[in-house]
């Protein structure tokens, strides 16, 4: 009898172990977020909680206005979370901000000011690894935040231009760091190797504008024209209101709607057609200006129409200077391999996106300066990018 049990016993330990080999594993948890903003949006909770004086701290450390202290360094640590989830999130290829378009000009995007202290925790955590000498450490991070800077995205004009503003950041960063790295041609090898591998920003302004032009020609319709009021002269009051609505017509609407989406389906245009820099502005410039104030249609089409100049200078400046980290890194590895740096810029480096042309190339007692050829057209100035070599 014992024999027979212990054999029943037997086969069934045998079954199991069957079923547990065969047998597909059960899955304990469901994924992670496959959606970068989840991830960001739980990183903005985790930021601590900090006064005036210290955010503004940090705001300078990570321009590389203030050297990083003991104060910003215990700030920093206390945003260890904050950083990990965002670590987490610029490994996740899609970020959906979740966006209310159906509310239009009403539609609120409070994740905007969370992005722009997040790129000023993580630049002033660049910072600190590069004071402390782990320049490798830095521009990961610096990496991470021009990830995150992509994730901002298009969605909007005013989110496209934090990205520029995040992606500044980053390059202003990366442009100390690599000169205090100029000994290391392991890691600038690696950096060069990093940035190719990257995809490039290809974010623009063509995807908000095309989305801005459906929202304004539909609010230049008879059927919401109260809320056109409102919009146009920024108002509730309900007298002002009337007054404009009574002013208005379905012709006068109409001609407006003509006007504003001719002018800004040329500046969509103008924006996804390769073109050289100054061709590109002259025609931004001619579409956006020339409105007659004294003409109510005129002046309610020039309310709709952002400079949009600036926005591709912006655009522009920022290419430009992603171009300037490139060749610099091209020219300290040349350096590394010599001993010294070269007297005449090296052939075959990234331009000059102002211009189209090779940067000017000038060596410096502590390092080297490239100068842009071609102007910003806005500020009338020639941008250039000093890089200070440490010996």
């Amino acid at each position: 009898m014992k024999k027979v049990r212990g054999k029943i016993f037997a086969r069934m330990v045998l079954v199991c172990l069957v079923v547990i080999l065969v047998a597909p594993p059960l899955q304990a948890y469901p994924p992670d977020p496959d959606n970068a903003a989840l991830l960001y949006y739980q990183s903005f909770l985790t930021l601590a909680e900090l006064d005036e004086e210290a955010r503004d701290h940090i705001e300078n450390v990570a321009r590389g206005e203030t050297a990083p202290d003991d104060k910003v360094r215990s700030d920093i640590g206390k945003c260890g979370g904050a950083i990990d989830f965002a670590e987490a999130a610029a490994m996740v290829p899609t970020c959906n901000w979740g966006v209310r378009y159906s509310q239009e000009f009403d539609a609120l995007m409070p994740q905007l000011a969370q992005i722009r202290f997040l790129s000023f925790v993580l630049i002033a955590d660049a910072r600190i690894h590069a004071a402390d000498g782990d320049f490798k450490a830095a521009l990961e991070r610096c990496l991470m935040t021009r990830t995150f800077a992509r994730h901002v995205g298009d969605d909007t004009l005013i989110s496209y231009l934090v990205s520029l503003s995040a992606r500044k950041l980053v390059y202003e960063c990366m442009q100390d760091v690599i000169g205090r790295a100029a000994g290391d041609a392991e890691i600038l090898q690696w950096l060069k190797n990093r940035l190719t591998a990257i995809p490039g920003d290809a974010l623009s302004p063509a995807r908000p504008l095309e989305m801005e032009i459906e929202m304004v020609t539909g609010l230049m319709q008879m059927k919401n024209v109260e809320k056109l009021a409102r919009v146009l002269t920024n108002s509730d009051d309900a007298n002002v209101i009337a007054e404009v609505v009574k002013k208005t017509d379905a012709k006068t609407l109409e001609r407006a709607r003509q006007m504003y989406s001719e002018r800004m389906k040329g500046c969509v245009v103008a924006f996804s057609t390769p073109s050289a820099y100054e061709q590109a502005h002259s025609q931004l410039t001619k579409l956006t200006s020339g409105f007659d104030p004294n003409d109510p249609v005129e002046a309610a089409v020039k309310a709709f129409v952002p400079t949009l100049s600036r926005i591709l200078t912006l655009k522009t400046r920022a290419e430009t200077h992603a171009n300037a980290i490139g060749a610099a890194v091209d020219i300290l590895l040349n350096r590394s391999r010599t001993g010294r740096l070269a007297d005449t810029l090296p052939s075959g480096l990234p331009k000059d996106a102002l211009s189209g042309q090779d940067f000017e190339y000038e060596k410096t007692a502590d390092g080297f300066i490239l100068r842009c050829k071609g102007k910003d057209l806005d500020k009338d100035e020639i941008p250039q990018y000093v890089f200070k070599v440490k010996k």
